[in-house]
């Protein structure tokens, strides 16, 4: 709560007077909006770093119960749907550079692999065979209607053709 108060009196140190933004014959309309208690600011807060309400209003100071009821309440409630839009921004954006990293990643080996560089075919096999996985395309235990596709890759040296080799 006091981080709150100090954040708010840094803000408030730059304001000129109210005498001098002001006129009492000329009211400022004030446009409609909800105020929000130290303590809800507080919650807010929290909540932004937990998305859990009961860590939130534990870490703030607040009564679990309290916490809610504001939760019940539109102007509360739309500063937490904000806050869990934003974290599923995150979360995706996380998401997706992550593929385009292992994406990076399995094109480079692939490359290697293709100039001859052996030494990579385990961890492209296994990157292959995550790959797969992720999207949905093979190595369950249950495989249902999917298609599982195996992949085996001798790492030894090549001497004679074995098996079949089918080019995909």
């Amino acid at each position: 709560m006091a981080r709150v108060k100090k954040k708010f009196k840094e803000v408030d140190k730059d304001s000129p007077p109210v005498e001098l933004v002001a006129d009492r014959n000329d009211p400022v309309q004030i446009p409609e909006h909800y105020a929000y208690t130290m303590a809800q600011i507080a919650f807010l807060e929290e909540y932004k770093k937990t998305l859990d309400p009961d860590k939130a209003a534990k870490a703030a100071g607040v009564d679990k119960r309290v916490a809610a009821t504001w939760l019940k309440k539109p102007h509360i409630e739309e500063v937490v749907v904000s806050v869990h839009k934003t974290d599923v921004k995150s979360v995706m954006l996380g998401a997706k550079m992550a593929a385009g990293q292992f994406e990076e990643v399995l094109q480079a080996l692939v490359q290697r692999f293709d100039e001859g560089d052996s030494r990579v075919s385990g961890a492209l096999a296994s990157m292959v065979s995550n790959k797969m996985k992720f999207t949905g395309h093979g190595g369950m235990e249950d495989t249902g209607s999917k298609t599982q596709i195996n992949i085996n890759i001798d790492l030894g040296s090549v001497k004679e053709e074995k098996g079949e080799v089918i080019d995909v």
